[in-house]
């Protein structure tokens, strides 16, 4: 598998502090997929949102998460993890999720296409 490397925005840099730019909502389900494809197993909602605490908040997490599902790059397992289509699913006795996710692509208001819808 390629990594990709996602270019950061430094607003302010020393010895002592890094201050970024937080990512625009047109490129978060991007980075969320590489997280969860750079995981290699399929992980809990949970376990986004606290990796991405003080970068996206909760709601710009799922509003990805959701993205992501209408395109069918990641999948919902039965027990709530995500993944991408390709992961391998082991049953765990822990169900955390009782509804499953509604897939939505964003509204993006951007003159170019950046994603295509596949069935």
């Amino acid at each position: 598998m390629e990594k990709m490397v996602r270019k950061k925005k430094v607003v302010y840099e020393d010895s002592d502090i890094l201050i970024e730019i937080a990512p625009r909502d047109i490129e978060l389900p991007d980075i969320v997929y590489d997280a969860i494809r750079n995981k290699g197993k399929p992980v809990f909602f949970q376990e986004l949102v606290k990796e991405f605490s003080g970068i996206a908040g909760e709601d710009r997490v799922r509003k990805a998460v959701n993205h992501l599902l209408a395109l069918k790059k990641i999948v919902e397992f039965p027990d709530g993890s995500l993944g991408t289509p390709d992961m391998k699913w082991e049953p765990t006795t822990i169900k955390r999720r009782r509804r499953r996710r509604t897939p939505r692509l964003m509204d993006v208001d951007v003159g170019e296409t950046l994603y295509k819808v596949t069935t």
